[in-house]
């Protein structure tokens, strides 16, 4: 029990108002506290956490702009790679991170692919800790990459013996 939940108790205690109650005291000493949201879908305009709010704003930008980004083509990929870097500053989606390692690949930059899959196995555990579950679910049914994925991944394209996980 922390000291302020320890101190309410009391408070509300002496109150003659009995534990977890309201009293006066308590409501002007530490406030109302807000149940938290525990699913997607449970904020309403007035709950809304105004970092979510701007999290989710740049993640629509985000996505908006590669979803109108061409992939289709190893030359489409490679040239996507400057604005896919500026995207993944502006907002660092899992999916970004996943065109990315594939934009390197195809360009043959291995080694920049692999600090990527790394960047992204991050970026999904840093996911996984947040507080609001519709970060926590960018990551659902995406690869996860790893740095050996990408020795992998070159093995097959080049040929290239694999060297071992680092």
């Amino acid at each position: 029990m922390s000291i302020r939940e320890w101190l309410k108790q009391r408070i509300t205690e002496r109150a003659g108002q009995g534990e977890g109650s309201d009293s006066f005291l308590a409501r002007l000493v530490f406030g109302k506290e807000e149940p938290r949201q525990r699913a997607l879908g449970e904020y309403d305009t007035r709950s809304y956490p105004p970092e979510l709010i701007d999290q989710l704003r740049r993640r629509a930008e985000v996505t908006d702009e590669v979803m109108e980004m061409d992939f289709t083509t190893a030359q489409a990929r490679r040239d996507a790679i400057p604005r896919l870097q500026q995207l993944l500053y502006k907002y660092p989606h899992p999916v970004l991170y996943e065109a990315l390692i594939h934009a390197y690949a195809d360009a043959g930059r291995w080694d920049e692919a692999r600090g990527v899959a790394y960047a992204a196995r991050e970026r999904r555990l840093e996911c996984s800790r947040s507080t609001y579950p519709e970060i926590r679910s960018e990551t659902d049914r995406l690869k996860e990459w790893t740095p050996a994925h990408v020795d992998e991944m070159r093995a097959e394209r080049e040929g290239v013996p694999e060297q071992p996980a680092t």
